[in-house]
């Protein structure tokens, strides 16, 4: 077990293909997963995640809220958004949402990783 096994990590993406990849390769971590914001936001709602991961463009809540309701509700919280439609101001709304992180989709494993471990060192 690794010294990452107690960091608890929300995932959420409206594709399962997506969150079940994640989960995967997240598999150091306690993975937790959304298959919306709405879901999200319930689960925020009840525990805290060292990190959020979230998808930006999902159907009812988007990632957006996501994002700006776990800063709320955990000041600090460390939040990583992903989405396969980056742009400048995609990116730059996101961390003035709070997201500490962008990673545009498709994102190699690496990226993945590197970019998780930074987030919850920080």
């Amino acid at each position: 077990m690794s010294e990452n096994a107690k960091q608890t990590i929300l995932v959420v993406d409206d594709e399962e293909i997506i969150r079940d990849f994640l989960s995967e390769v997240l598999e150091d971590y306690q993975v937790t997963v959304a298959c919306d914001g709405v879901e999200a936001i319930k689960k925020l709602r009840s525990q805290r995640y060292d990190l959020v991961i979230t998808d930006l463009r999902m159907p009812g809540v988007p990632g957006e809220e996501v994002v700006k309701f776990a800063r709320d509700t955990y000041p600090g919280a460390k939040v990583v958004v992903i989405s396969g439609y980056s742009s400048l101001s995609t990116v730059s709304q996101s961390v003035h949402n709070g997201a500490c992180a962008f990673l545009s989709k498709p994102f190699s494993i690496k990226e993945l990783l590197q970019t998780v471990s930074n987030a919850i060192r920080t």
